[in-house]
């Protein structure tokens, strides 16, 4: 049975629909030191390219994915390949059902989306995998958003990657990372959460954001992005510069009662201990959509937070935040 309901299936070419909506934008909210706010909601997400590690302190992606051998293994090869710019990556699914075998793909890749903002090319909305006869293997065809590639129309084939965008993009990302600097964690942290906010504008449409506004493209580059964008591009830099650092998703409700997904960060400090930064709440959108002038840090450094606006996705495995804020020495 396993086999014949593939063997329809590859007759059509198994594309995926992987609808990335766990980090989507959510409406600015107030700041204790701002008064003058607009608030609005988005949906989409996506991620970065770049041959960096992931938080030295605390291997967010492996413990999540520890309970499922399948798609931690597929995370790990795609992300090796994906590094890499590789338009076809595949992976062993010998011994899997069917329903495993799709559970842990789309598990797999929803991490890279969130977690890996170094791979900023994918398209959100959906990506390409066939199955071999004999249910053996499974590869991976990475489609491109169409900045970065041409997508494959079948689908059973690789799509063609325009490796030299991808590779200036990378580069300019990580000259812009470069000028982020500090002789203390505390000052490097402090130098990217003001260099994200200073940089970056939130759009005034935010249902119109663009792929790279959802990227860390768009606070190192291009200089606008939603909440998806500000908190991978705080990891992208704090990655660069060896800082343990985590891309939190879940659910907040922003000063207009407005209730939608939302992205910020947990960042490792020098006392070993997780504090949250929100380089969007810290850089609040005032009337005209102008938010370069407002610079604060009612979100930044931050331990456990009563009654906090912001809800983690309680199916994370995130580590225990401090209970107060960080105190720099």
């Amino acid at each position: 049975m396993f086999k014949k309901i593939l063997s329809a299936v590859l007759a059509m070419t198994m594309v995926l629909s992987m609808a990335v909506t766990s980090s989507a934008a959510l409406g600015k909210t107030t700041s204790k030191t701002t008064s003058e706010k607009t608030t609005s909601t988005t949906t989409t997400t996506t991620t970065t390219s770049k041959t960096t590690t992931s938080s030295k302190g605390y291997d967010f992606c492996k413990t999540q994915l520890a309970g499922n051998k399948l798609a931690l293994a597929m995370h790990d090869a795609f992300v090796s390949g994906l590094r890499a710019n590789k338009n076809k990556i595949t992976v062993s699914i010998k011994g899997y059902t069917e329903a495993q075998v799709y559970s842990a793909f789309q598990t797999s890749v929803q991490m890279i989306f969130d977690e890996h903002p170094e791979i900023f090319w994918l398209d959100p909305t959906r990506q390409n995998i066939v199955v071999s006869d004999d249910h053996n293997t499974l590869t991976f065809y990475p489609r491109p958003t169409t900045a970065y590639g041409t997508p494959d129309k079948t689908g059973e084939k690789a799509s063609k990657l325009n490796t030299t965008a991808i590779k200036n993009t990378t580069t300019k990302m990580n000259n812009a990372v470069a000028k982020m600097t500090g002789s203390t964690r505390y000052a490097q942290v402090k130098a990217i959460h003001d260099a994200i906010v200073n940089g970056t504008q939130y759009p005034a449409n935010p249902d119109k954001a663009t792929h790279n506004q959802h990227q860390a493209v768009g606070p190192l580059v291009e200089g606008k992005a939603v909440c998806d964008g500000y908190a991978k591009a705080f990891k992208y830099a704090c990655d660069q510069k060896g800082i343990p650092c985590l891309i939190v998703v879940g659910n907040a409700t922003n000063n207009l009662g407005e209730k939608g997904t939302h992205a910020w960060n947990y960042v490792q400090m020098d006392d070993g201990k997780w504090y949250q930064v929100d380089t969007d709440w810290d850089d609040p959108q005032t009337k005209g959509g102008n938010s370069k002038s407002v610079l604060i840090y009612d979100y930044f450094l931050t331990g456990t937070v009563k009654n906090d606006k912001r809800v983690k996705d309680s199916t994370q495995k995130y580590p225990t935040l401090a209970t107060a804020s960080y105190k720099a020495k």
